[in-house]
C-alpha cells in the first residue's frame, strides 16, 4: 500500500512492479484499519508527514496491526529521520531517492518480517483469551486507579491573582491521558501555566505526562530567594531532561509554558511543537501567539525562543491541546481558522461556560 500525497515516484515502481501489487491508501478513511488489510506499506514522508509529531502517530497507527512499513525520507527531513532511527518498531526507513534495486531489496527484507510479526500478533491475541473476564477486570481496575492517580497530580484549586482567573475543562478520551496541565502562583504578581501533550496513547503517554510534571522547573529558589524560569529556558531544561533519558518507545511530547505578570498583564511564553494559545480579544477579534520551536525530546540542545504580548482588560487567553479540534470537529485546517472562528462565537459567554 503506497500512503502519500505525493503521486508514486518512479523508483518506487520500478522497485515494486515485478513482485507486488501497489494500491494507493484511501483518501479520507482512517489509515489503521487499511493497514490492517496489508503486509507491507510504503509511507512517503512528505510534506506534514515529515513533522514528528506526524510521523509518531502513523506509528501508532503501523503498532497495532502486523504490517511493516518502509518510510521514504527526503534528505531534507532531518528530524523524521533522525526520530526515527532513534526508535525502534515494525519499520525500516530509506531516503527518498534510493534506486530501484535497494530499494526492491529493503521491500523484500520488510517482506520477510511480516510473517513474523503476525505470528506474534496472533500469539498474543491467544492470550489474550486465556481467562479473559479475569484478566480484564484485573485490568479495569488497574487502570481506573491510574486514572485516579494522574487526577491527583492536576492542581486542585485555580489560583486568583488581582486581576487574572482561570478556567479548565479535561476530559480524557479514555481512563488515563496524554495530555496534562498546572497552573502555579509563584509569587505575589507571577503565574506560571501550561499545557503539554505527549504523543500517542494509553500508558506510555500517561507515564510521560508525570514525568513531565515533575521535570519542568518554573521556580529556582535558593536560601531566601528565588528566580522564576523564563519559559524558553524551562523547556531547553525539559528537554535536555527527556532526551537524556533515551526512550526506547520514541515518544515524545509538545508543551506550551507560559509566565504572566498579573500586576502589568505582560505575558512571556514558548512553545515546543505545542498548537499555539489563542488570544481572544474583548471586542470578539482574535490572533494565534505563535512562537519558534520542535518537539521535546527529539533533538539535545534544541532552542525554544520566548515572545512576550500585552495582554488587556477582559482578553481571553485559551491553550488546548490537538484533543480540542476533534471535539469541535475542525478539519485539517481548523487549528487556526475553523477553532478561532467557533471561539469567536462563545465571547459573550461566562469562562464557566466557555
Amino acid at each position: 500500500m503506497w500512503v502519500g500525497d505525493a503521486p508514486v515516484p518512479a523508483n518506487v515502481r520500478r522497485a515494486t512492479q515485478e513482485r507486488w501489487e501497489l494500491r494507493p491508501a484511501r483518501a479520507g478513511q482512517p489509515l489503521g484499519p487499511q493497514l490492517s488489510e496489508v503486509s507491507l506499506a510504503i509511507i512517503c514522508a512528505n510534506g506534514q508527514a515529515s513533522n514528528p509529531r506526524t510521523v509518531s502517530k502513523l506509528l501508532g497507527e503501523l503498532g497495532r496491526t502486523s504490517a511493516v512499513a518502509v518510510f521514504l525520507l527526503p534528505d531534507q527531513a532531518d528530524e523524521a529521520w533522525r526520530g526515527l532511527t532513534h526508535g525502534s518498531g515494525q519499520f525500516l526507513c530509506v531516503r527518498s531517492g534510493v534506486p530501484a534495486a535497494e530499494l526492491s531489496a529493503k521491500l523484500a527484507a520488510a517482506a520477510e518480517l511480516q510473517p513474523v510479526i503476525r505470528s506474534f500478533h496472533s500469539e498474543l491475541a491467544a492470550a489474550r483469551d486465556r481467562d479473559t473476564a479475569g484478566s480484564f477486570d484485573e485490568l479495569d481496575e488497574e487502570m481506573r486507579l491510574a486514572a485516579r492517580l494522574q487526577r491527583d497530580f492536576l492542581p486542585r484549586r485555580l489560583p486568583e491573582v488581582g486581576d487574572v482567573r482561570f478556567g479548565v475543562l479535561y476530559r480524557p478520551a479514555s481512563w488515563v491521558s496524554g495530555d496534562i496541565y498546572d497552573i502555579v502562583r509563584l509569587d505575589e504578581t507571577h503565574v506560571g501555566f501550561y499545557v503539554a501533550d505527549a504523543v500517542g496513547h494509553g500508558m506510555p503517554a500517561a507515564l510521560l505526562t508525570m514525568f513531565i510534571k515533575k521535570a519542568l522547573q518554573t521556580k529556582r529558589v535558593y536560601g531566601n530567594s528565588y528566580e522564576l524560569v523564563a519559559p524558553d529556558v524551562s523547556l531547553a531544561q525539559l528537554n535536555e531532561d527527556i532526551c537524556r533519558q533515551n526512550l526506547s518507545s520514541c515518544q515524545f511530547c509538545t508543551v506550551v509554558y507560559c509566565l504572566l505578570d498579573t500586576s502589568t498583564l505582560s505575558l512571556t511564553y514558548a512553545q515546543a511543537g505545542h498548537p499555539p494559545p489563542i488570544l481572544i480579544h474583548a471586542d470578539g477579534s482574535s490572533e494565534p501567539l505563535t512562537a519558534p520551536g520542535t518537539l521535546l525530546g527529539v533533538f539535545p540542545a534544541e532552542k525554544f525562543p520566548a515572545r512576550q504580548v500585552q495582554l488587556r482588560k477582559n482578553d481571553r487567553l485559551l491553550l488546548y491541546s490537538d484533543g480540542a479540534e476533534g471535539v469541535l470537529q475542525c478539519g485539517s485546517g481548523g487549528r487556526g481558522q475553523e477553532l478561532e472562528q467557533t471561539l469567536r462565537a462563545w465571547q459573550g459567554i461566562s469562562r464557566e461556560e466557555m
